[in-house]
Formats: structure tokens, sequence, C-alpha cells
């Protein structure tokens, strides 16, 4: 499941770089400085991660890289985190959109627009999804 990603940061020239480790070293960019950097790479993932979710592809896994000073970990952003958990959830639990559809008592275009970056349940639908899922919909605030 995937919560956060790891990636490379360094600087050069005054310039902050982050890199995802692969398989998510696609995900390259820069800020002015480290704080800058770490928000680029924020929105870096999750536009990939949006991409990803709403072509229906497959998402990859999350390594675990060696521990090391320049080894940070991005979160996506919530727009993206919600859809994600959403899919990865219902695709481990075996379920097709349509189950779940039918187990909420929703159409399946209600279950895949769910599941696409941007989205917006409300708490109450996430709270039913989660339990059609066998979970529970708790949430933190940090």
């Amino acid at each position: 499941m995937v919560e956060r990603v790891p990636f490379r940061c360094w600087v050069d020239e005054n310039v902050w770089f982050v890199q995802g480790l692969p398989p998510w070293d696609n995900v390259l960019t820069y800020g002015s400085d480290q704080k800058d950097a770490i928000h680029q790479a924020q929105d870096a993932l999750s536009g990939v991660l949006a991409a990803l979710l709403d072509h229906g592809d497959p998402i990859p896994e999350v390594p675990t890289p060696a521990v090391g000073d320049d080894i940070i970990w991005v979160a996506p952003d919530l727009r993206v985190m919600v859809p994600l958990w959403l899919r990865q959830t219902r695709e481990t639990t075996g379920l097709t959109q349509g189950e779940l559809a039918t187990r909420l008592g929703v159409t399946y275009q209600a279950v895949q627009k769910w599941e696409r970056a941007g989205a917006n349940p409300t708490i109450g639908t996430l709270q039913r999804v989660a339990r059609a899922l066998g979970h529970e919909a708790m949430i933190s605030f940090r």
C-alpha cells in the first residue's frame, strides 16, 4: 500500500533536488531550499499517482531503501491518497468496482469516480466504504 515514497534529497550549487528511489525514480524535481524541494516532490508524486489512478494503471510497490541522511519520505496529497487507498484496499479485498458498488447500494460509476484523483467523497461515504471493505474509518491530523 502506497502511503509514503522514499526520495533521495541533495543540494548542488544552492539548488535542492529530490528524486524517488526505483521504481519511483521518474519523479524528480527541485526547489530553492529543502522545504520547497520537498513540497515540489509531494506535488510531483501526487501528479504521477493521479495519472496512474485515472488511467487504471498499476501502482508500483514502495521500496525499502537503505537508511541514510539523504533519504526523506514523501506522502502524496490527500486528494490522491484517498482514492489510492480506496482502489488498493478494494483490490486487496478481491472486489471489483461493481461488487463494491453492490455492497454499498450505488452504481459502479460512483465507485469508479471515488477511485479517481480529485474525488471528494463525504466523510459519511468514506465510513460506508471502509466498512464495506472490512475497515474502520478514522481521521487524524498531525
